[in-house]
């Protein structure tokens, strides 16, 4: 009798045991975490932002690096592209996909040289970077490239496809539409390669002589802004956001050119466009750089905003330059418009 209430008392323990198991698995999420672990070399503590050029995570989040190292974990639905901004406004991305485990191993004195692994995509590109660091930027070129026909598949194509081919001074349209036919091919109609291909076909549709676009927006001060607001004289339209050096140098000029030049000099209408997820960052960002004098949206929907599809916008920093209603420059280099 004893044996049998034992063998009872048992299999009630092991039924309990796995409901608690099962329930537990209900209720976690961690089968769809990302976690990240990093380790700096000449780092002690440091602020890093993250945000998702493809929509794999909403925003910005803030990485807090103590002693060296951090441990980063979100839920995400889908593989994709996370991107790391250190305080010098370098960027490295990394490839997560649900359930992943990812390593960085980096010297904070040599960024270029960052290990991550934990996934295909980041192993591949990671050795890519190895064999092109020393490359010039037309060999880079070249060599992503080749790495993108070479693995239409991965991750860290479309993210070379974008830095090499889109969201660079000199786009090359022609060829970043071939390759992502390839693409779109092997990822059989991947979303975030179709987003892309839809990119390309926005920006082509403005070109130097076209009037300005129809648009409504709002600004962060809930004012309508119109784009017959900025149909007479020389106007300006450029995007910055906070993780973005050139861009906020940018902001920082125009700024202070509609503050400090001549009437003569100055532009007859400047509108900013901040890719910043949130408005009160934006404002912030504004005031640090005596930028408040600006006219600027920001619908905190970062690349998703449906008036930079509608402007055709895609790089960052980005910019249109018009004359009574119509373009007269696209796109137009960090370095030249400095000159200008």
């Amino acid at each position: 009798m004893k044996k049998t209430l034992s063998i009872k008392r048992i299999a009630m323990a092991t039924i309990i045991a796995v409901a608690i198991l099962i329930f537990n698995s209900a209720c976690s999420s961690s089968g769809k975490n990302v976690v990240i672990d990093a380790r700096f070399l000449n780092m002690n503590q440091a602020n890093f932002y993250v945000y998702s050029p493809d929509g794999v995570i909403d925003g910005i989040d803030t990485i807090q690096v103590k002693g060296g190292r951090f441990t980063y974990e979100k839920e995400i639905a889908t593989e994709g592209t996370l991107v790391i901004v250190f305080p010098n406004y370098a960027e490295a991305p990394v490839f997560v996909e649900p359930g992943a485990s990812i390593s960085i191993e980096a010297n904070a004195a040599h960024l270029k040289e960052i290990e991550i692994t934990g996934t295909n995509a980041n192993k591949e590109f990671t050795e890519w970077r190895k064999n092109s660091n020393s490359l010039s930027p037309v060999e880079m070129q070249k060599h992503a490239e080749l790495f993108i026909n070479d693995h239409p598949a991965s991750p860290a194509s479309r993210w070379l496809l974008r830095q090499f081919f889109i969201l660079c001074q000199k786009p090359d349209f022609k060829k970043a539409k071939k390759m992502l036919k390839t693409m779109l091919e092997a990822t059989d109609n991947n979303i975030q390669v179709s987003k892309m291909a839809a990119l390309i076909n926005n920006t082509e549709q403005l070109q130097i002589g076209d009037k300005l676009p129809r648009f409504s927006a709002k600004d962060i001060d809930g004012k309508p802004v119109l784009n017959g607001q900025l149909m007479k004289g020389r106007v300006a339209i450029c995007v910055w956001a906070s993780w973005n050096y050139e861009s906020l140098n940018i902001l920082r000029m125009l700024a202070s050119k509609q503050e400090n030049s001549p009437d003569s000099l100055k532009l007859d209408n400047v509108l900013t466009i901040c890719l910043d997820p949130s408005v009160k960052d934006c404002r912030k960002m504004m005031k640090q750089n005596a930028a408040e004098n600006l006219t600027t949206i920001c619908d905190t929907m970062m690349w998703d905003s449906p008036l930079l599809k509608t402007l055709g916008i895609n790089n960052l920093p980005d910019n249109i330059k018009l004359k009574d209603g119509k373009i007269v420059a696209l796109h137009v280099p960090y370095d030249e418009l400095i000159k200008k």
